[in-house]
């Protein structure tokens, strides 16, 4: 069962029973107040009755009693028993029976005045003398001497008790009569809140699990293979915020995708083309039809060797740079590394490239050297990527120099070409993968490379928490300037320093 049928019949199960306890307490409460005040009509009557009664006993007219009874039945319809009892007599209207409600007041005549006697006894000084005293409060009498009261009450006189029964089921449909219209009312606007808050808990519903349902949809589209999948973010919840992440999980995995699409196409292109025209010298040396000449045979060598070095280079870029964006290299310690005895290998290493294009190179001086812990193989990826980018953008007979100072705190090496140099609008861009330069585009010419090298270059000097640095003076040259702490020091972002 889908989350939005589940939640829909839950929400909608509670709204019913919330709303339908809450019709019923009403009604229930309005049955109550119906019957008590039935109730408190039938006392009013029964009231009227015994006050009736008692005047009757009170005046001996026996009679009015009967007749108000009957009359009350004449009004009242309910009222189907009625009896009278005095001074052991009983007068009925009616027949008692099990399906009425009985009431029964009793009442008694007034009372008769109570007699007071006063006897006063003269004293030995002399006759007893009393004074009365009459006024709005009352009596008082002030006596002076011996005084006996002798209170003689009437005798207590037999009263008057009325009962009437009234049909329960007359007292019944008559509050039943009241109730039906409130509980119409009752039902009919808890039957609109149920309906208001079912289309409210739809609303709410799609509102809730509509995000989730097209992320479950976009994520089927993700394992299909539709990496350019997004989903509109509609909210800045948790959902919203879940939705981000998707978009930019997506987003992410497109570009290593595409990055390592992009990667094989280049560096099939790359390795095709050094090795097409590797393979055609191997073939003409296994049909022994290589010249003879001793300098011929050099430079086919040396033209094999830097197809060999392109590569090379074109395989080290593309493996480190599937390396930086899984893991950074772990299994490397670091150690001292003597960077003079790197740069030198890697000048040995690309001398035939260099020599095929007739640069001049300009190593560094005796007396610059330098050393840094850290791994070997960053250093290398570093002075490695800037030397094959120098000799690919100098121009035949350019000049590549090098320089190398070590202080203290840091350790800075540059490399630097003659050539028509690099567009200022070029060089924030240059660090970006696959990226080319507008002149070159512009031009039509296609420098050899994966377009890799000074990725890789920023990527390992930010691991080493360096910075890199480009100056550039168009048709004269380009200079590359690495700065590496020693000690522990953090790393700076990505395109720090250019």
């Amino acid at each position: 069962m889908r989350i939005r049928t589940k939640h829909q019949l839950i929400t909608a199960a509670l709204t019913t029973a919330l709303v339908a306890s809450t019709a019923a307490m009403v009604a229930g409460t309005q049955r109550k107040v119906l019957r008590s005040q039935a109730i408190q009509r039938l006392d009013a009557i029964m009231e009227g009755a015994a006050r009736i009664a008692k005047e009757s006993f009170d005046s001996r007219d026996r009679l009015m009693a009967i007749s108000y009874l009957k009359f009350l039945q004449k009004e009242h319809p309910e009222l189907a028993f009625a009896s009278v009892s005095y001074g052991g007599h009983v007068l009925r209207l009616g027949e008692e029976s099990g399906g009425l409600m009985y009431l029964e007041r009793s009442a008694f005549p007034a009372g008769k005045p109570v007699r007071y006697t006063i006897s006063a006894y003269p004293s030995a000084s002399g006759a007893a003398t009393g004074d009365l005293n009459v006024s709005t409060s009352g009596v008082s009498l002030s006596v002076s001497g011996r005084a006996t009261v002798n209170v003689e009450e009437p005798p207590a006189g037999q009263g008057v008790s009325v009962r009437l029964g009234f049909v329960r089921k007359f007292i019944d449909d008559e509050v039943r009569r009241s109730l039906d219209p409130l509980m119409r009312w009752t039902f009919g606007i808890a039957g609109s809140f149920i309906l208001l808050g079912l289309l409210l808990n739809a609303w709410v519903t799609r509102l809730l699990t509509g995000p989730i349902e097209m992320l479950a949809q976009a994520t089927i589209m993700l394992a299909a293979g539709r990496l350019d999948v997004t989903v509109p973010v509609r909210t800045n919840d948790e959902m919203g915020a879940l939705t981000r992440s998707f978009n930019s999980m997506a987003g992410r995995l497109k570009e290593l995708v595409e990055s390592r699409e992009d990667i094989l196409h280049t560096l099939t292109h790359e390795i095709n083309t050094p090795l097409n025209g590797l393979k055609g010298y191997l073939e003409l040396w296994q049909d022994n039809k290589l010249p003879q000449d001793a300098e011929q045979n050099r430079n086919i060598i040396g033209t094999m060797i830097v197809a060999v070095l392109r590569m090379e280079t074109s395989l080290s870029n593309a493996l480190s740079l599937f390396r930086s964006e899984h893991k950074a290299l772990s299994g490397e310690a670091a150690r001292p590394v003597q960077v003079d005895e790197v740069i030198a290998q890697t000048l040995t290493m690309f001398a035939p490239m260099a020599r095929e294009k007739n640069i001049q190179v300009f190593p560094l001086h005796r007396s610059m050297t330098g050393r840094i812990t850290a791994q070997e193989e960053l250093i290398k990826q570093i002075v490695v990527n800037l030397v094959s980018n120098a000799i690919k953008y100098a121009p035949d007979g350019g000049e590549l120099r090098l320089g190398l100072h070590d202080n203290p705190n840091e350790l800075m090496f540059y490399v630097s070409n003659t050539g028509r140099g690099i567009p200022p609008e070029d060089i924030p861009h240059l660090f970006t993968k696959f990226y080319r330069s507008g002149a070159d585009r512009a031009s039509g010419r296609r420098i050899p490379g994966t377009g890799l090298g000074l990725n890789i270059v920023q990527r390992a000097v930010n691991s080493l928490g360096g910075w890199v640095y480009v100056t550039s003076k168009v048709g004269e040259n380009t200079v590359f300037l690495v700065r590496l702490p020693k000690g522990a020091t953090k790393a700076a972002e990505p395109g720090a320093g250019l």
